[in-house]
């Protein structure tokens, strides 16, 4: 488990015996106390410390036959069976394996700059017109690195990003000095950049593989175990990122409200961000 989630852990630890002020019904209000911000893709949430018991790496879970879709199974918090819900499926966004595999899908987009020098040292043995795209803004590699490295969060990753990117510019650069020499009718002259275009396809496939292999390695859940009254649940999110106030709370209009688990929205008070207000007791209804 990270120092990150360990301090989070600690901190809910600390809050769980200091007294807040109560409501009518004997209860402390969930306004009192900070909150848990976690991620979800490329959102944040967040859920009151007042149902917070602690955040754990995800255990193996077992299947309910019948059960929701968004209820993963049920999994063991100190020898309690819980029910653990996973608010990817929840919220409807697709699963980190999924968008590893089906919409990064990096060894596919590896496969595509291959047939790309295939091709390149194809033509200028040939002579044949080359008729590829070189521009590394409209390869699938590149229009799928820019917008990603515009929104991911996580530090690791994103350093792999910005090593990738320029080892990805300087291949597409020397693909466009070979594909415009064939153009001009001078395969001999591109034919001598086959080396060139090989070790910098080299070097980029080194580069896309270490990024494949990190966003594998950093896909990790959490299980936030919540207390709702009786009953103890999970709830299965990207990462954990800290324990503080919310500014600004109000609720969605309902039209904009996209479930009943998500009413309201407010802004961190470190970075000034959206966050959704996840209502914990929602689930009290499953």
């Amino acid at each position: 488990m990270s120092d990150n989630t360990e301090m989070i852990n600690a901190q809910l630890s600390a809050l769980q015996i200091q007294s807040f002020e109560t409501d009518e019904t004997g209860e402390s209000a969930e306004n009192n106390y900070p909150y848990v911000i976690f991620q979800l893709f490329e959102n944040k949430f967040a859920v009151s410390c007042k149902y917070v018991v602690s955040i754990e790496q995800v255990a193996q879970t077992t299947e309910i036959v019948n059960a929701s879709r968004e209820v993963r199974g049920i999994s063991y918090y100190k020898n309690e069976p819980i029910s653990v819900y996973d608010l990817r499926r929840l919220f409807g966004i697709i699963s980190n394996s999924e968008y590893i595999n089906h919409v990064a899908d990096i060894p596919g987009r590896i496969a595509d700059h291959q047939m790309l020098t295939m091709n390149l040292i194809d033509c200028a043995q040939s002579g044949m017109p080359f008729e590829l795209d070189t521009d590394p803004q409209k390869c699938d590699f590149g229009k799928w690195l820019h917008e990603y490295k515009a929104k991911t969060l996580n530090l690791e990753v994103r350093k792999e990003l910005e090593k990738a990117d320029p080892v990805h510019d300087r291949f597409h650069r020397s693909a466009k000095t070979m594909k415009d020499f064939i153009a001009r009718g001078r395969p001999d002259e591109a034919a001598k950049y086959s080396d060139e275009i090989q070790r910098f396809l080299d070097d980029l496939v080194r580069a896309m593989n270490d990024l494949n292999e990190i966003m594998i390695k950093t896909a990790v859940e959490l299980n936030i175990i919540l207390q709702l009254k009786e009953k103890k649940i999970g709830l299965i999110v990207d990462s954990a990122e800290s324990v503080e106030d919310i500014d600004e709370i109000q609720a969605l209009p309902p039209s904009v409200a996209m479930t009943n688990y998500i009413r309201k929205l407010g802004l961190s008070k470190k970075e000034k961000q959206i966050i959704f207000i996840l209502e914990a007791r929602e689930f009290n209804n499953h």
